[in-house]
């Protein structure tokens, strides 16, 4: 990869934490984990409405830390969203889909299934992006647990049971690890980020030392292929916004672990 080029997007304001995005028809699409809100940011009136994933809950926004549900990955698949807990503790297990209405799923089998089959135990279990292919869902793991079990889980659509795992090394950023925080599939290629945080814990945050951006062809993990994204940036969401000219640019959202209301958005250019 070269001629990477990253540059300021937009500022959104009344969302914290993002976690994920999805660009769709001039629209951006946002979760962010301490949230139960699915967040639709009109770029064309720069116009921001929410869509309330769990009709019972008290809290929407803002939600503690032990209570969180925690959703950390988005996708996009025949004209619905699905969005994933991280299943980092007991009560992150949800998937949800959404198309008009909200569909709510216990995951903690599928989660729990995958544990026990390819030992990761629920310390080092932390779903951070996703991928729906024609047939599978990928899952990627953060690998910021004490194992650093950096990998991607894939799992047939129509029997969770029929899954794999394969791990994945991944570079160091100043001497800390760099994990998963979200994929996407463009063609035949994984593009992915990989955030550096100085904590061996898939609970706690730590001090971010960067993100970097990789990618590698979709059946063969050999070709893979990093980059570190300039700046101290904890990127935790990427989306394609266009291929032009042979040029990918995408958007990029940051969780900058305060309690900021807002959400920066970059953009991130690179010949294909």
């Amino acid at each position: 990869m070269k001629n990477l080029i990253l540059d300021f997007f937009l500022t959104i304001t009344g969302i914290s934490a993002a976690s994920g995005l999805v660009y769709q028809n001039n629209h951006l699409y946002l979760i962010a984990d301490n949230s139960q809100y699915l967040y639709d940011f009109s770029l064309d009136n720069r116009q921001l409405s929410k869509i309330q994933l769990d009709k019972t809950c008290g809290d929407l926004e803002n939600i503690a830390k032990a209570k969180k549900p925690d959703f950390e990955a988005i996708a996009f698949d025949q004209n619905r969203f699905y969005i994933y807990g991280s299943g980092s503790t007991v009560n992150r297990n949800i998937r949800l889909t959404y198309q008009k209405e909200v569909h709510t799923e216990d995951f903690s089998k599928v989660y729990h299934d995958l544990q026990q089959k390819f030992q990761v135990d629920q310390d080092n279990f932390n779903i951070e992006g996703v991928i729906h292919t024609n047939d599978e869902i990928w899952l990627f793991n953060r690998g910021n647990g004490q194992k650093a079990q950096n990998g991607i889980f894939k799992i047939n659509k129509l029997n969770h049971h029929e899954s794999s795992f394969s791990a994945v090394s991944l570079p160091l950023i100043d001497q800390v690890q760099t994990a998963f925080t979200d994929a996407i599939l463009v063609d035949d290629t994984v593009y992915f980020i990989a955030a550096a945080e100085a904590s061996n814990s898939t609970y706690l945050d730590g001090e971010i030392a960067g993100t970097i951006l990789g990618k590698f062809k979709r059946n063969d993990l050999k070709s893979l292929d990093t980059i570190h994204i300039p700046g101290k940036h904890k990127f935790e969401g990427i989306t394609l916004k266009e291929q032009v000219n042979g040029k990918l640019t995408f958007l990029l959202c940051e969780d900058k672990d305060d309690d900021k209301a807002e959400t920066v958005i970059y953009s991130l250019t690179l010949d294909q």
